[in-house]
């Protein structure tokens, strides 16, 4: 017969056109094939694609679990499965087919959403890379994770890794404590050390609170005895056993700064380093990490330039004298100070690692799988970074040993020794100041072997302003500040203008924008220190300042900061959160905390908060926080002391004890995306700029050699100057706009005066010049002869004022704002003599409106608990919980009140205010939602002090039902808060309540038993829709995410998940059955309801007792044959007695007995005679019954056959 044969190797599907016009090689439709593509003469045939089967049942082991993402790995033959049951259970699975799956990653931090599947996913090489818009995107190594344990943090899956955010320390201290005192009774220059290690020669000896033991004293070590004692360079008193005493050294060290240089007589032979390759670079140190998959950490921030000058900045020798060191004579003579070279030779580099050195390589335990570190270097008139040394997590220390091996620390130490740089960074990672990972993406692609990201939140908004403001003073040398022994030489520029500012940070580097202060315009003066906003002006020093703090004593200054108020974020929020805290504080000695490895033991004082608990966090000595693995509360056994088991060594500053205010400690629970860490950032555009070293300021004119030209009166007003060598270039003259022979110039440069020279009988000297903010202008720059001041115009005493006139150098005449400087005289010794004076050039000013960063650097959480101790207003709530926040209530939850850093109540405060004076709250849900349309406050009692205000907390509305997914349940309620006690009224940052709606248990059939149901096997379908609501009080939400299950079926019923609705199968066996019913809310995430029981009684289904029978026979003789045999029909007819004999469950009719013969309804057995009881014998033992109407079914008689 015909045949139409089509190949389609166009592949083609057409729907456009009628099928009658499809041309060959397309088709209409087609479902569940492919085309075929083989070399064979059957190519483009269509062939059938073969269907699936289940491989592997991954939601079979936990309620709830369902796949929210999956992707396959063809060149493996693998499938990547995510799994999650929107709580704490979550599962990365690889599995191939075959095989029974392997687990890759699982733990609550994976923080999968059943609402957001993952569907952004992809492979390069082993690296599997996904998203999901829930966190931030993330990768892991297929191959390392195949044991399930490699990654169990966010740190370790996160695609932006671990952001460095401590510079590199330079700064040596350890404290000791002396045990007898060498010399009676309390002054000796030997300090009894039971032991002496980390000490060594040249550090500086500090007792804080000892006012013979202080910076200013410059006691120092001179030398070790034996490991037990030390002995100072002075003595020193008002010593007792016991005392702590404190050594600190810079690890800047060199041949010409270093008492000792590197603890021993310096030689050239026992220092490997080149002593020369520092002296003129100004080098600053940073460092990176590098991770086990290749990624390179940011750069962490990097250390101020490594400076100190050789002679530590000091002139020697004196002016005039015999002393052959005469710096300040050297300097005017070459116009530069040949000292100010960098005198650091070696940098012993303290570099952090955010946890222990044994627990941080590329291991199973290692907790952010660091391979290798690479030491930074940068010069300052460079741009290029460069690498000094690169230390991988395998190599070993000088003694042989894994430097990894190290327990208790998180101190890398290198020694730096004059290195030249072994490589050069590429500028990508130069500039490469902050990860530029999003924090969110809905989709990820992959280009050859990068990432692409779509649909993405880059970065979240930090506060807009914090409440801080700016000072500046000399530095502080009390506890804990140490910036003067670390930097020894180093000081905030005078006369300049300053703009500090904050930067933060999340835990893998995403920044902030510079965040400025609130503060704009007050000014208040504490301790000294003139604080203002942001912007702050840093003057120089006045006469009355170096008085009372004489240069001897003064270490340079430094930026003070003063913040009142918590950083607080809404979005993301921080890091580390903490409410309360809770007072630890004891004066007893054996009731004050203590730490001993993991353990942490504590009484509470007075007024205590938030105690520890299982799951939080607190802060750690070796990394940043250590989680709370078990908590044992005061009883029996510890007396009235916890006991706190931690992952990790907790802090050593939870042992400290302040008794002036309670001594708060805080638990923290972790919020991996939110804020980190702060760093402080500095804008100053006022740059370059040159000390002038001159030979003298002659005050007026000198003295003539005749009839003098030179105007009178001019002494204070002008003065003049020897330009030579390089002060030409410093106070350089205006060469524009001038005419071909103009001989003398102006010139532009500002000068601040910072030394004069000075005439003290007939012995030249100088002191410091206090110039405040006054200038001095250089307005004729010439030769000494165009300036009619020539060795020939001035006479004998002239021509001591100006250093080697005779050469005819340049000279400046100076409008003077003040006088300065030495006058021209004939008087015996007080003429003017060349000698050291300087004057500072004013500086360019910068085009870049840039930030700089500082190594003052710190967690959030840290800076807020500073704050928070001598904060005044209120820093959260009393208090409270969500046990009354219920689904099913309206009105009013809770009634709390604002506390303070002590958390003691503040009686007399108020809350925000519209224009109206009503009270203003922000609510939040998880999802960021503005619900505050369903929530109220209202201010209670009062009034303070009496009777302290309260603040009630209510539902407006009923519009609350607890449902699966967490995000429209749980709100953050925010508001600020003003105590209105102190002056001026301090208004709180806002403060947070995060409350969770609470659920409340199902109830089935309004908490009525379940009606019995009767039926039969015959019956099948639903028999019942049950009825239940969840703990809504609103009846529109009370059947939302409700659940239905059964147990106790027997396999015959079943139970509509959704709506309840119960269904037996046909043929169901006769019994009774009791079905246990539970109604579980939120998708069965929720509360489950107690249970219910349903009971269902199945008889039969038939409507009377089933029997045989004959045929109705027309007569007696067809039922009682004459034979005496059973009649031949008796048996092949089926009856239903719906009688006695129906209800006795024989069927044996007896009168009066109705007999159908239909089964599931009546039809009545006509009018006859019926054989019955067809197994007998015969004879008079047959039987039969008669029935004698043909509209009833009623049998009439029953009997034997008589023969």
């Amino acid at each position: 017969m015909a045949e139409i044969k089509n190949s389609f190797l166009r592949s083609k599907m057409n729907k456009d056109l009628d099928d009658r016009l499809i041309p060959n090689g397309e088709y209409r439709d087609a479902q569940n094939i492919s085309v075929g593509k083989s070399e064979a003469d059957d190519i483009g045939a269509l062939e059938t694609i073969l269907g699936n089967s289940l491989a592997y049942n991954f939601l079979s082991s936990i309620a709830g679990l369902k796949v929210i993402g999956y992707f396959p790995i063809e060149n493996s033959n693998q499938i990547i499965v995510f799994l999650t049951d929107g709580g704490t259970n979550n599962f990365i699975y690889s599995f191939i087919p075959g095989n029974a799956p392997t687990l890759l990653v699982t733990g609550a931090f994976l923080q999968f959403s059943l609402t957001l599947p993952i569907t952004g996913v992809s492979v390069i090489e082993d690296l599997l890379f996904w998203t999901d818009y829930n966190n931030q995107p993330r990768k892991i190594n297929i191959s390392e994770a195949r044991n399930g344990t490699y990654y169990v943090t966010e740190s370790d899956i996160s695609v932006a890794k671990y952001n460095p955010y401590q510079p590199i320390g330079l700064l040596t201290k350890v404290s000791k404590t002396t045990t007898t005192v060498a010399t009676s009774p309390t002054t000796t220059t030997t300090l009894a050390i039971a032991d002496t290690s980390g000490i060594s020669l040249g550090m500086n000896v500090i007792e804080y609170g000892n006012a013979d033991l202080q910076p200013q004293d410059y006691t120092y070590v001179e030398s070790i005895i034996s490991n037990t004692s030390v002995t100072l360079n002075r003595a020193v008193t008002n010593i007792a056993n016991g005392d702590v005493i404190y050594f600190l050294a810079t690890t800047m060290t060199g041949k010409d700064i270093t008492y000792n240089f590197n603890n021993e007589a310096y030689t050239d032979n026992t220092w490997p380093g080149d002593p020369d390759y520092l002296e003129s670079r100004f080098i600053r140190l940073s460092y990176r990490f590098e991770f086990d998959d290749g990624e390179y950490s940011l750069m962490a921030p990097f250390t101020p330039i490594t400076f100190i000058p050789k002679q530590k900045g000091y002139f020697l020798g004196s002016g005039g004298g015999t002393i052959t060191a005469d710096d300040e004579n050297n300097a005017y003579r070459s116009t530069i100070v040949e000292f100010m070279e960098n005198g650091v030779q070696n940098i012993e580099l303290l570099i952090p690692f955010p946890d222990t050195l044994n627990n941080v390589q590329p291991s199973f335990t290692g907790s952010y799988k660091i391979r290798s570190l690479d030491i930074l270097y940068k010069e300052s008139d460079a741009t290029a970074v460069k690498v000094v040394d690169t230390i991988d997590y395998d190599d070993r220390d000088e003694f042989g040993a894994p430097w990894t091996a190290t327990t208790n620390s998180n101190i890398y130490t290198y020694n730096y020794q004059s290195r030249k740089p072994f490589r050069t960074l590429p500028t990508s990672q130069t500039v490469r100041v902050y990860d530029k990972v999003p924090v969110k993406a809905f989709a990820q692609e992959t280009a050859g072997n990068r990432i692409m990201y779509g649909n993405f939140l880059d970065k979240y908004s930090p506060p807009t302003v914090l409440n801080y403001t700016v000072g500046v003073s000399p530095k502080s040398t009390s506890l804990n500040y140490d910036s003067w022994a670390e930097f020894p030489t180093q000081s905030v520029k005078q006369n300049r203008n300053y703009q500090v500012g904050f930067i933060l940070s999340d835990k893998f580097g995403r920044q902030s924008d510079v965040i400025l202060s609130s503060v704009k315009t007050a000014s208040v003066e504490v301790d000294g220190t003139i604080f203002g906003g942001d912007t702050v002006y840093a003057p120089y020093n006045t006469l009355t300042e170096n008085t009372n703090n004489p240069i001897r004593d003064w270490f340079g200054d430094s930026f003070k900061i003063d913040i009142t108020q918590p950083i607080i974020s809404t979005t993301p929020g921080l890091y580390a959160n903490t409410n309360g805290g809770y007072n630890t504080y004891q004066a007893a000695l054996i009731d004050q905390p203590t730490i001993n490895g993991n353990t942490y033991i504590f009484k509470l004082g007075v007024d205590q908060i938030e105690i520890p608990t299982v799951g939080s966090y607190l802060p750690g000595e070796f990394t940043d926080y250590v989680y709370v693995s078990n908590i044992q509360p005061p009883g029996a056994v510890v007396g009235l002391q916890y006991t706190v088991t931690t992952i990790g060594q907790v802090s050593s500053t939870y042992l400290q004890q302040s008794p002036s205010t309670p001594d708060k400690k805080y638990a923290y629970s972790i919020n991996p995306i939110g804020w980190y860490s702060y760093k402080i950032v500095v804008k100053q555009q006022e740059q370059d700029y040159y000390n002038v070293y001159l030979p003298g300021i002659l005050n007026g004119y000198p003295q003539h050699s005749g009839t003098s030209p030179y105007p009178t009166d001019e002494d204070g007003k002008t003065a003049h100057i020897v330009l030579f060598n390089d002060n030409i270039n410093k106070v350089p003259r205006d060469l524009s706009e001038v005419g071909p022979q103009q001989k003398q110039f102006r010139s532009s440069v500002q000068l601040y005066a910072r030394v004069e020279n000075t005439m003290t009988v007939s012995v030249p000297n100088n002191i410091q010049f206090y110039p405040g903010i006054l200038t001095d202008t250089a307005i004729t720059i010439g030769t000494a002869d165009d300036l009619n001041m020539s060795f020939t115009d001035v006479s004998t005493d002239g021509q001591a004022n100006f250093y080697q006139l005779d050469t005819d150098p340049l000279l400046s005449r100076l409008d003077t704002s003040q006088s300065i400087g030495v006058v021209s005289t004939n008087v015996a010794n007080t003429n003017m003599t060349p000698f050291l004076a300087i004057y500072e050039t004013d500086p360019q000013e910068s085009k870049l409106d840039i930030f700089w960063e500082t190594p003052t650097v710190g967690l959030i959480s840290d800076l807020n608990d500073a704050i928070n101790s001598n904060y005044k207003g209120a820093v959260g709530w009393s208090s409270y919980n969500s046990n009354s926040f219920k689904e099913d209530s309206v009105g009013a939850f809770f009634t709390i009140s604002p506390v303070d850093q002590s958390g003691v109540s503040l009686p007399n405060t108020d809350i925000t205010r519209d224009s109206n004076g009503d009270e203003v709250i922000t609510v939040l849900d998880a999802n960021g939602a503005d619900v505050s349309n369903q929530f109220s406050v209202t201010r209670t009692g009062g009034p303070a002090p009496t009777t302290p205000f309260l603040y009630t907390f209510s539902k407006v509305g009923d519009n609350f039902v607890y449902e699966q997914d967490a995000s429209v349940r749980n709100y953050t309620i925010t508001t600020s808060v003003t105590n209105l006690d102190v002056t001026p009224n301090i208004v709180s940052n806002p403060l947070q309540i995060d409350i969770q709606l609470q659920n409340v248990i199902p109830v089935i059939n309004a908490g009525v038993a379940l009606p019995s149901i009767s039926n039969n096997t015959g019956t099948s379908g639903v028999i019942v829709t049950l009825t239940g609501v969840n703990g809504a009080a609103k009846t529109s939400l009370n059947q939302n995410e409700l659940q239905w299950s059964m147990t106790g079926d027997g396999g015959y019923f079943s139970i509509n998940s959704g709506n309840g609705e119960i269904t037996q199968l046909i043929n169901t066996p006769i019994g009774t059955y009791s079905l246990i019913i539970t109604l579980t809310d939120a998708n069965g995430t929720g509360l489950a309801s107690a249970t219910a029981t349903q009971q269902v009684v199945v008889s039969s289904t038939a409507i009377g007792f089933e029997f045989l029978a004959s045929e109705w026979l027309g007569s007696i003789n067809k039922v009682c044959p004459s034979s005496g045999s059973v009649a031949s029909e008796c048996g092949n007819t089926t009856y239903y007695n719906v009688g006695q004999g129906g209800v006795f469950g024989n069927g044996t009719p007896v009168s009066g007995d109705v007999i159908s013969t239909t089964e599931f309804s009546i039809t009545f057995a006509p009018f006859g005679y019926y054989s019955y009881d067809c197994n007998s014998p015969g004879g008079t033992s047959r039987k039969f019954f008669f029935i004698n109407t043909t509209n009833d079914g009623v049998v009439d008689t029953v009997t034997n056959c008589t023969s």
